[in-house]
């Protein structure tokens, strides 16, 4: 089973992958890191995440990618995925799609600033594609957390003693 290292990094505004032979893609946000332009293999899609925690990303006017739990679809051979999240623990973010037996595991820590690891095992169709979109949803998730935390502390310090 073939196994890849990659790095999601910024540099200046736009997100790029480390660990590709030729990466041509990118990843940039727009206000806010709910929504953004994915670009791989000379394509831009609109990339967004919704609910009320942003845990379902997807990618394409038509969503030709989805993650959202069992619900997950990618592009490739047809074959069930799964998205795998787990609650942020110390400031780590963690996600998992999983096919079978080949995985993409998605890792971002507090102490990586803005890179997101990612661990790819097995064959994957349009996996630039793939992992712009999930480590979409991790830092996309982070900000969200971020300003809840904002809002909480907000409140509580609103309410403070008079």
């Amino acid at each position: 089973m073939a196994k890849t290292a990659l790095t999601l990094r910024k540099t200046g505004g736009t997100f790029v992958i480390d660990g590709l032979e030729s990466p041509s893609g990118t990843l940039r946000f727009n206000r806010g890191m709910r929504t953004g332009t994915v670009t791989a293999d000379g394509h831009a899609l609109p990339i967004a995440a919704t609910g009320r925690l942003r845990t379902r990303v997807t990618a394409g006017e038509d969503a030709i990618l989805c993650l959202d739990g069992q619900g997950a679809f990618v592009p490739g051979n047809g074959a069930p995925v799964e998205w795998r999240t787990s609650p942020p623990r110390r400031g780590r973010y963690h996600a998992t799609l999983v096919r079978g037996s080949d995985l993409i595991d998605f890792s971002l820590a507090r102490s990586a600033g803005k890179s997101v690891r990612i661990s790819v095992s097995g064959h994957w169709d349009e996996l630039e594609l793939i992992a712009l979109a999930g480590s979409f949803a991790l830092l996309s998730r982070r900000r969200g957390d971020t300003y809840l935390k904002m809002a909480i502390a907000g409140i509580v310090a609103g309410h403070g003693p008079r």
